[in-house]
């Protein structure tokens, strides 16, 4: 199954952070610059963090006027669903 990621848009989130350096970044949003840094890394590099909980919240507490679509997107889909050969929806039953 498929789960979509969450992805920082880097363009958004520079223009709103214009001026202000990753140390007042970090504390106003209450993360590490470490975490902040692994955050903005490309996709590609192997040090790479994809936002986590605190990263969202901590961005949304400390901008109170951006929304989450304003500085994030889901990369791939929201959750797919199981069909049978014949298209017909399948419910699925988590295993214990």
């Amino acid at each position: 199954m498929t789960i979509a990621t969450i992805k920082l848009n880097l363009k958004a989130f520079q223009n709103l952070t214009n001026g202000l350096k990753d140390s007042d970044i970090a504390k106003r949003m209450g993360i590490s610059t470490v975490q902040l840094w692994r955050v903005r890394l490309p996709d590609n590099d192997p040090r790479h963090n994809d936002p986590g909980v605190d990263f969202v919240a901590g961005l949304l507490a400390a901008f109170p006027g951006v929304k989450f679509e304003d500085v994030f997107f889901l990369d791939g889909p929201l959750r797919q669903r199981k069909r049978d050969s014949s298209g017909t929806e399948v419910s699925q039953v988590a295993e214990a």
